[in-house]
């Protein structure tokens, strides 16, 4: 009797299964159609060519306590979001290096698509607490040198 190898990982999602990112819609946008932010997003997910293996997608999830078994999709999904968030933030901060007539993301570059893209709203405590941080170790230190 001939065994069948079972495979640990689960193709890859691809643009067709994606379910439609306009607000309030949970239908399937199977026609590229939509509104033309949709559009945006299509092309951004369509240029991702490297992945996150899950393995260590689970690997990185499974070191929080708090986590316990995951299922086979979990991990390719992690991954696939990530890589499309990172895709992304990548364009939207590659848009606002063109119009400020450059052709590097900066650091102050990310900062400034953080800041200015409700989508990426979740960043703005990281962004400005780093920011803040940053504040008092330049006060402490003028502190420290005027003592």
């Amino acid at each position: 009797m001939e065994q069948i190898p079972i495979t640990t990982q689960l193709p890859p999602i691809k643009p067709e299964h994606e379910v439609s990112l306009d607000a309030g819609e949970g239908a399937v946008d199977h026609s590229g159609s939509g509104s033309p932010n949709n559009g945006e997003l299509r092309d951004v997910f369509d240029r991702i060519k490297t992945h996150f293996p899950p393995a260590k997608v689970k690997k990185i999830m499974q070191t929080d306590e708090d986590i316990g078994k995951v299922s086979q999709a979990t991990p390719v999904i992690a991954g696939r979001s990530l890589e499309f968030f990172i895709a992304l933030l990548v364009k939207k901060s590659g848009d606002m290096a063109r119009d400020q007539g450059t052709k590097r993301i900066t650091a102050d570059i990310l900062k400034k698509t953080i800041l200015n893209d409700e989508k990426f709203d979740f960043l703005r405590e990281g962004v400005c607490a780093e920011e803040s941080q940053a504040q008092e170790e330049e006060e402490e230190e003028e502190e420290e040198e005027s003592a």
